[in-house]
């Protein structure tokens, strides 16, 4: 479900406004100006390990598939598709990716972009389960570890799910050209190996979580596993621009429960947003600017997916 621009923004401002409520601006900028500064640099250090990590994962899953993209090639999809993600809900922008490929490969590479997006899904609700385990809901936490068990052959079966849309007789015939142009890379890709990339990149996520938290507030790394999935599900939520509002107002509620304060909740959740989604998505940026100096065309997104 696709929710208009307005409502979005309106989410935002919504969510936006309960928590300062709760949280005054002034106690937020209290927090951060006597934030302990010295934890940014290793949170910004793993923060180049994760984009690292994440272009490694992206070109290696390319290559899988048998595409031909060179490593700069495939970096830059990637950075411009954070720039595509940060303004878009749930980070449906990063969807984009393909547009900054050559355009023989888009359909293809749009299917990709869905198999990772699903698997890193699944990464998170992973440490989702292992949180409810380790703060002791013994009923929910068994539940929830069934409930992954039984979706496991399904998301490490998803490039041949995702490969046989094609055979779904009631797409349209040009849908399904297209979704058999993009499905033969698919029959070549083995998820387990991009599942355990998505356990890297979701743990150096947590990492960088943890050591921006310790800049306003003390706590253990256990309280970080037991927030992070929650607040990163809520974030992805289609309800609020690049789920700010929301994501913020999950991480200052659950750690309020650890003994953190909201306010210092909220500047972690603020600043792990400006380093993970930002920052390369500013990079990103740059990289599309060339593009709209020379005036070139720039192609749209319907241009890149399959016709419906």
């Amino acid at each position: 479900m696709r929710f208009p621009r307005w409502l979005q923004v309106f989410g935002t401002l919504a969510v936006l406004t309960v928590v300062v409520w709760h949280i005054p601006i002034p106690k937020l900028l209290g927090a951060a100006r006597t934030a302990d500064v010295i934890w940014l640099l290793p949170a910004l250090a793993v923060t180049l390990m994760m984009l690292t990590a994440r272009h490694m994962k992206w070109h290696r899953l390319l290559r899988a598939a048998g595409l031909p993209i060179s490593e700069i090639d495939s970096l830059r999809s990637l950075l411009c598709g954070f720039a595509l993600s940060v303004p878009t809900p749930g980070r449906l922008g990063e969807l984009g990716r393909c547009l900054f490929l050559p355009e023989n490969v888009r359909a293809q590479v749009f299917q990709l972009n869905i198999l990772e997006r699903a698997l890193d899904g699944w990464a998170v609700f992973t440490y989702a389960v292992a949180s409810l385990m380790i703060v002791a809901l013994r009923p929910f936490g068994i539940f929830a570890f069934a409930v992954w068990l039984a979706l496991l052959p399904v998301f490490m079966g998803l490039p041949a799910i995702l490969a046989n849309l094609s055979k779904w007789k009631f797409l349209s015939a040009s849908l399904r050209e297209r979704l058999e142009m993009g499905s033969q890379g698919l029959k070549r890709v083995s998820a387990l190996p991009f599942a355990g990339w998505a356990l890297l990149t979701t743990s150096l996520d947590i990492v960088i979580f943890y050591f921006l938290l310790q800049a306003f507030h003390r706590t253990d790394f256990t309280t970080i596993l037991v927030v992070f999935p929650w607040m990163t599900i809520a974030g992805g939520l289609p309800i609020a621009v690049g789920g700010v509002g929301v994501r913020e107002g999950v991480a200052a509620f659950l750690l309020a429960r650890r003994a953190v304060p909201g306010a210092a909740a909220i500047d972690a959740a603020l600043f792990l947003f400006l380093f993970s989604a930002v920052l390369p998505a500013v990079t990103g940026g740059f990289w599309l600017l060339p593009r709209r100096l020379r005036r070139e065309p720039r192609p749209s997104l319907e241009s890149a997916l399959p016709d419906a």
